[in-house]
């Protein structure tokens, strides 16, 4: 018996000094051992187990009004990690708002803001929506607007005439026809004017709603 644990002992030194004859620890040959026998998993790919306050978050908020601006969005969710072009809003087809699209920095920021709504009775209602909804919005950022009732015979020519006295870009107006809903009423065109600025587009909304191009008074809206 004596013999045998000679023997082991004598391999366990053979060992041990060729371990440390290539350039390894004992301890540190263990480690490698280990590591392979127990590959750590990579948590990074599996969405439920990533930080919860990275990434953006995208919600819709259904309460809005016909002359709502983002600031006035901004301060009804109290959030000071949200600026202007965290913000746009959602027109129907007759360019009234319906909705404004919100972008959060984080999940957490979202669920925050929600929570401050519930605090407040339900001031607002928001649903979460994903990133390909935010980036197929159209985004007027306050620099365009909107002429409502322009004669159908009108041309280019005359809304420049009446937008005399404003700086915007000649090239970027866009005309477009536009039926009335009474039948004993002719058709108008809906034309878009961008601006370099939403300074320069607010001047104009002040200055110019209400006027008339040809015969007809026209409505200035700003979109947001």
């Amino acid at each position: 018996m004596m013999g045998l644990f000679r023997a082991v002992a004598k391999s366990n030194r053979s060992i041990q000094t060729s371990i440390q004859n290539q350039g390894l620890t004992l301890p540190l040959c263990r480690q490698f051992s280990t590591q392979m026998e127990t590959p750590q998993k990579d948590n990074s790919s599996d969405p439920f187990l990533r930080n919860p306050s990275s990434g953006l978050v995208y919600g819709r908020l259904f309460v809005t009004g016909k002359h709502t601006r983002k600031s006035d969005i901004l301060n009804m969710l109290g959030s000071s990690r949200l600026s202007p072009d965290d913000v746009r809003f959602e027109y129907n087809m007759n360019y009234a708002p319906v909705s404004v699209m919100i972008q959060f920095p984080t999940r957490n920021s979202y669920e925050a803001t929600l929570r401050e709504g519930n605090r407040k009775g339900g001031l607002f209602r928001m649903e979460r929506v994903g990133r390909q909804q935010w980036d197929t919005l159209p985004r007027y950022d306050g620099k365009t607007i909107l002429l409502v009732g322009v004669p159908r015979n009108a041309v280019a020519e005359d809304v420049e005439r009446f937008l005399a006295g404003c700086q915007y870009d000649a090239s970027a107006i866009q005309m477009f026809g536009r039926p009335q809903r009474a039948s004993d009423r002719p058709p108008t065109r809906t034309v878009f004017v961008e601006f370099p600025s939403q300074a320069k587009a607010t001047h104009a909304f002040i200055t110019k709603n209400r006027g008339f191009c040809l015969n007809n008074q026209i409505t200035v809206r700003l979109l947001q």
